[in-house]
């Protein structure tokens, strides 16, 4: 696999699987390609935060006048947007600073823009005499990069907005997934649908600008996950355990450990996986896909009861 074709692979897995763990911290952004939402479109995700004033999500034309903005104010959840510089304000009921996993849906009609929290919809709809909202940017998550001038944006406020502080996690246009382009200053979170160490044999794995980096010095592997050795024969039986995790309240995880072995000789531990347990079966196939891409043939792995 070349280098380009890793990269994509690795942002979608990274997108697919991983939630991002806002700090608050200034000048930190998530990007993620463009939302066409110019007539019709959803976008959902899941999100905790403690946050009372915060910037959640941003995108605009480019500097002329249509933009929608989520953010937290007053500890509720506010989206603004414009179309054709007709603007308008939708707050949400009930508070979202409790540190609680919330829903968030935005749904765009035409000129009729809905947000559902929690299953409580709030709407409304401008008059303008552009009939679609133009989309230029990216979408941002948890603020924007500073190097974009303020004539490219179309509101320059949400420079000056607080970064958001939480989890965002399960981001989703319609029902799909899209593509983490980059970040900065913000990790991978670590308590959402799935976790990942991608590290392999002993390989100590850090996060740096949302992608995982493996430090292999006290190992005797190399790689960008630990993983290169020369290997004559081809391994032989792949081992799943699975054991329940701890619960958290009504949520509970399970925790899969894949083992590899040849002739009863342990090679690897390939990677472990935490997941809550309605989204086990998605882990599940991630898990089979990092092992298909670290060079384990599907025709060779049994599962182990």
């Amino acid at each position: 696999m070349d280098l380009v074709g890793f990269s994509i692979r690795l942002q979608v897995f990274l997108s697919t699987c991983l939630g991002l763990e806002f700090l608050g911290t200034p000048g930190q952004w998530a990007r993620y390609l463009r939302w066409d939402a110019s007539t019709r479109g959803d976008l959902s995700f899941q999100f905790k935060t403690e946050a009372s004033e915060a910037l959640m999500l941003y995108f605009d034309d480019g500097g002329y006048c249509d933009f929608l903005q989520l953010s937290v104010v007053e500890g509720r959840l506010q989206l603004r947007f414009s179309i054709d510089c007709a603007e308008t304000t939708i707050v949400s009921d009930r508070r979202v600073d409790d540190g609680s996993w919330h829903f968030a849906t935005l749904s765009r009609y035409n000129l009729r823009t809905v947000l559902v929290l929690d299953g409580q919809a709030t709407a409304d709809e401008v008059r303008p005499q552009r009939q679609f909202m133009k989309i230029v940017s990216d979408l941002f998550l948890g603020g924007v990069p500073q190097d974009i001038r303020n004539g490219a944006l179309t509101l320059p406020t949400v420079r000056n907005m607080q970064p958001f502080r939480g989890t965002i996690t399960d981001l989703k246009y319609g029902i799909s997934q899209p593509l983490l382009l980059g970040s900065l200053k913000v990790p991978l979170e670590s308590e959402g649908w799935c976790t990942v160490n991608p590290c392999e044999n002993g390989g100590t794995c850090s996060v740096v600008d949302g992608e995982p980096i493996c430090d292999c010095s006290k190992t005797e592997y190399k790689g960008r996950f630990c993983s290169e050795e020369v290997i004559t024969n081809m391994p032989g039986l792949a081992h799943m355990m699975a054991e329940q995790a701890k619960s958290k309240g009504t949520a509970f995880s399970k925790s899969f450990l894949f083992r590899l072995y040849e002739k009863r000789r342990l090679l690897c531990e390939c990677l472990r996986v935490q997941c809550n347990v309605f989204d086990a079966l998605m882990c599940l196939l991630v898990c089979v896909q990092c092992l298909v891409c670290n060079g384990f043939s599907p025709r060779v792995l049994g599962l182990s009861k």
